[in-house]
């Protein structure tokens, strides 16, 4: 581990004109500034943030408002375990997280656990922004009190939030397309199955789907795609019926995009003489969409590394609060293409961080 001797050594200069240069004291000259600066970045160095933050004597509050998870909506389980393995880190550094956890679909609750979070005074705040008008009031409120926010998972255009950590969804869609076009023939039809009708409030729903449909575009594939709209799942034995209908009445139909982490939900609603016919791509790797993925029920899943998103979130946001480092406006994290085949390889961190609890 590189320290600040090593550093200073390096640089021919003392320890404390490294201190100096890394806590932007000043009194040290632009040449030697830089100088340090550069060997900084060569080394990756890192402050150590616990000395860091006793020097600073200062005692920070950090504030999340994500949505919750239970088994119908599992997949934000796995952000807020990258928030809990980054909290046990950062609470050396005298930084509390104080996570409160809201009902996806339903705004007046969103707005309700917001109250409660900014009772708590928060230094800052790291935020998924379902609700656009909603988001909007949180939004005037955090500025009108000076609090920088971070956009997790779900990026809306036009705030001044700090930065963006997550998937691009846009993109993300083009590559469920893609892969779509490569396991079909060029006849076949495809479907977009929606798991919410408020695509405006869950952007990145509406940036996959319109993504799906620009691969095609720009790559002049002409393909049929139909859509289908569901607000939530919770009568499945009607959606059931939608869905089985459509594809009984349509055998064209040869491959599906499910632009959520709902993918088994609606793999298993399906005819199962219909779903053999049927290559599917869905998003996020949860439990129950590695199970179906490794029966052969899913094709394809696209992960956005969610627990990273969470433990970057916390640990941006921390480097911004004691260190003052600005991090850029979009931290994207990757789209990986799992597979039965590599799925054991895949979401490592966050299997390892529950072994250990």
């Amino acid at each position: 581990m590189t320290t600040i001797k090593d550093i200073a050594k390096e640089a021919n200069v003392s320890s404390g004109t490294v201190d100096r240069v890394l806590h932007n004291r000043g009194g040290v000259s632009k040449k030697t500034s830089e100088k340090i600066k550069d060997i900084l970045k060569k080394k990756n160095f890192k402050i150590n943030q616990i000395a860091s933050s006793l020097a600073m004597k200062k005692h920070l509050s950090l504030a999340t408002l994500i949505p919750s998870y239970d088994d119908q909506n599992i997949f934000w389980k796995s952000p807020t375990s990258g928030i809990q393995k980054a909290s046990q880190e950062v609470n050396a550094n005298g930084v509390e997280i104080n996570n409160f956890s809201f009902d996806q679909f339903d705004p007046k609750n969103y707005i309700e656990t917001f109250n409660k979070l900014i009772d708590t005074n928060p230094d800052a705040v790291v935020m998924t922004p379902i609700f656009i008008k909603e988001t909007s009031i949180i939004i005037k409120l955090l500025n009108e009190k000076n609090i920088p926010f971070i956009f997790l998972n779900i990026n809306q255009k036009g705030y001044n939030n700090l930065c963006y950590i997550g998937q691009k969804s846009f993109e993300g869609g083009s590559l469920a397309g893609q892969l779509l076009n490569l396991c079909t023939f060029p006849d076949d039809e495809l479907l977009i199955i929606q798991t919410r009708k408020n695509l405006d409030d869950y952007r990145s729903f509406s940036q996959r789907g319109k993504g799906i449909s620009d691969y095609f575009d720009k790559n002049n594939i002409k393909k049929t795609i139909h859509q289908i709209q569901f607000d939530g799942l919770k009568d499945q034995v009607k959606i059931g019926v939608k869905i089985n209908s459509l594809l009984k009445s349509n055998r064209k139909i040869k491959g599906i995009v499910i632009p959520s982490s709902r993918a088994s939900n609606i793999i298993e609603l399906i005819d199962p003489d219909i779903r053999s016919e049927i290559k599917v791509v869905g998003f996020d790797t949860t439990p129950s969409n590695v199970s179906a993925l490794r029966k052969g029920k899913i094709t394809f899943l696209i992960s956005q590394k969610s627990f990273n998103q969470g433990y970057k979130s916390i640990i941006t946001m921390v480097n911004y609060l004691i260190h003052k480092v600005k991090p850029d406006p979009e931290i994207p994290t990757p789209l990986e293409i799992v597979t039965k085949e590599n799925v054991e390889f895949i979401e490592y961190d966050m299997r390892r961080y529950d072994n250990e609890l």
